[in-house]
């Protein structure tokens, strides 16, 4: 059994958002994310058409998750990503992995 998580965060951008923007502050946000210990794997991906997102992310221990969701919270890099997105439409969620083919750290 493994002791990672998994972090699935779903949201979408604001209405008058700049995707240039917000490119900007994703690459930001990859590279601040890149240098935390513990995180294994990023992926953000889109839903075709819509300005619907999910960032999945793989975090060595929910202790981890945990940390780093905190380090979120006050991190300007991280709250320059934040502020474009729609905050009524985040949800969050959690999961212990049970199963799972091996990852590497993200370069």
């Amino acid at each position: 059994m493994s002791n990672n998580a998994i972090e699935i965060v779903q949201f979408q951008l604001q209405e008058n958002a700049d995707l240039a923007q917000f490119e900007a502050a994703n690459a930001a946000f990859q590279s601040f994310i890149d240098q935390q210990p513990g995180v294994l794997y990023r992926s953000l991906a889109k839903l075709a058409d819509a300005h619907s997102y999910v960032d999945v992310v793989y975090f060595e221990t929910m202790t981890d998750a945990k940390r780093i969701g905190d380090a979120f919270m006050e991190n300007p890099i991280c709250q320059q990503f934040a502020q474009l997105i729609e905050k009524d439409t985040v949800k969050l969620e959690r999961y212990n992995a049970v199963s799972q083919t091996p990852c590497e750290q993200s370069a």
